[in-house]
């Protein structure tokens, strides 16, 4: 059973789409990025994760509004001062997208890469832009690009509705939705898709003018670091990814830390002592999932990028304590509350969270108990979203029809997965099982 509390996310790409049995051992989530690879492609990695890790959530990342390179094979390495050329095929770097020809003219600086490398434009037509390198850096297809100041348009994609929809026929549990600057997308997104659990990437400044309203809809949170920098500038960038965390937490949304988690894994065998910090503040801070991106999907290192987050995250949780001030918001709120200040003043071994709707899960993992939360959900939907939060042992159960049963259901499962033994007490927080979803209302100490 794992003990770790803060979950991982790791991206899935052809270095690691072998290794997902080795790596399902300390992964919670597997990313499928959208923006690479084709339809049969999608449906393989699905296949593979269900079969090789079949209690792993799946989340398929939506490329959203975002100008990209084209596809190539392999790696371009670009050096300063070195003359490039984008054009739309044929010649140079694969640049499809006409947004990318109307916008630049010459003397745009133009970033490639989450801005690791940079190119200033020297001559721009209608099909080709030939542009000198100011920092160089190892370009691989699919690379977003980043015209600063200059803004796109926002909202779900023709693309992106199609790829949602091909998400859902494949049965993905989350969709990341990037780029969202309201609430809207995110309601949009559920229309298409109403089992989806909705994870809204904040990556624009102008999300964080709706940044409750976004949280409000979504049903959990990421900090994309990569264009969220570009955007507010990387001097800000603490301050508003503390900010993000903060509202995240108060709203009891489970928040994803991701970009360069570990990005000089992707050519090393060990991440620097800056990552390690950045890995163990991010703990401290009490975000829910950490997130590997280029480190599984395309680094030379996959499985020791995944072992070394899961060594730093332990280590960083022996002296973590990571509640901070979070908001009661409601009386469903104050049972969960309730439920975590009586485990600790009781002393129980565990806090077990019977839940259908999988809000009094969420509920008491905002509040960061001390000891493990074992959450008893109704069905294999709700058993994968659980992977999202913060230090929840997710497992299966019959719909019960009575609360005894809610109950005696709660209190044998913590002693069958040997979260307690007899003698020992477990508190137990539920909703009625014939009230409406979504209600956290029962609350009981028990002594097995």
């Amino acid at each position: 059973m794992r003990t770790r509390k803060t979950r991982i996310v790791a991206t899935v790409g052809p270095p690691s789409i072998d290794l997902i049995s080795k790596m399902a051992k300390y992964v919670d989530v597997f990313r499928l990025n959208f923006a690479h690879g084709d339809p049969a492609q999608h449906q393989k990695y699905f296949e593979v994760i269900r079969k090789k890790a079949p209690s792993s959530a799946i989340l398929v990342d939506l490329p959203g509004p975002k100008m990209r390179i084209g596809d190539f094979q392999g790696t371009i390495k670009l050096t300063r001062g070195q003359t490039v050329v984008f054009s739309r095929g044929g010649e140079g770097i694969p640049v499809e997208e006409d947004a990318f020809y109307k916008v630049v003219q010459q003397g745009t600086v133009v970033l490639l890469a989450d801005s690791e490398i940079k190119v200033q434009v020297q001559l721009a037509t209608p099909d080709k832009v030939i542009a000198k390198v100011i920092s160089g850096g190892n370009l691989t297809a699919r690379k977003g690009i980043n015209i600063p100041k200059v803004k796109l348009d926002v909202g779900l994609t023709d693309s992106d509705v199609a790829l949602l929809r091909e998400a859902a026929d494949l049965g993905a549990d989350a969709i990341g939705l990037s780029f969202v600057v309201e609430a809207s997308e995110v309601a949009k997104a559920r229309s298409i898709y109403p089992k989806g659990f909705m994870v809204a990437k904040i990556e624009k400044a102008d999300a964080l003018k709706n940044l409750k309203e976004i949280i409000a809809e979504a049903n959990a949170v990421m900090v994309a670091r990569g264009d969220l920098g570009i955007e507010v500038g990387l001097e800000r960038l603490p301050a508003v990814q503390d900010k993000i965390i903060t509202a995240s937490k108060n709203a009891g949304r489970p928040v994803i830390l991701a970009t360069q988690v570990l990005e000089s894994m992707v050519n090393n065998t060990s991440p620097t002592r800056a990552e390690v910090i950045d890995v163990a503040n991010s703990v401290s801070r009490g975000v829910d999932s950490i997130m590997l991106s280029d480190e599984t999907a395309a680094g030379q290192n996959p499985m020791a990028a995944v072992k070394y987050l899961d060594g730093i995250i332990r280590k960083a949780e022996l002296g973590a304590n990571p509640l901070g001030r979070v908001e009661t918001e409601d009386e469903n709120d104050a049972m969960a509350y309730a439920a975590v200040n009586a485990a600790r003043i009781a002393k129980a071994k565990a806090i077990v969270a019977h839940s259908r709707s999988g809000l009094t899960v969420a509920r008491v993992s905002k509040f960061r108990p001390d000891v493990p939360i074992l959450a008893l959900v109704e069905s294999q939907e709700k058993l994968r979203e659980s992977e999202f939060y913060w230090g929840v042992i997710p497992a299966l159960v019959e719909p019960s029809k009575e609360v005894s049963d809610v109950f005696q259901v709660s209190w044998r499962k913590a002693l069958e997965l040997g979260m307690a033994k007899k003698g020992d007490k477990v508190v137990i927080v539920a909703g009625e099982p014939m009230a409406r979803q979504g209600v956290t209302n029962l609350l009981g100490l028990h002594q097995i």
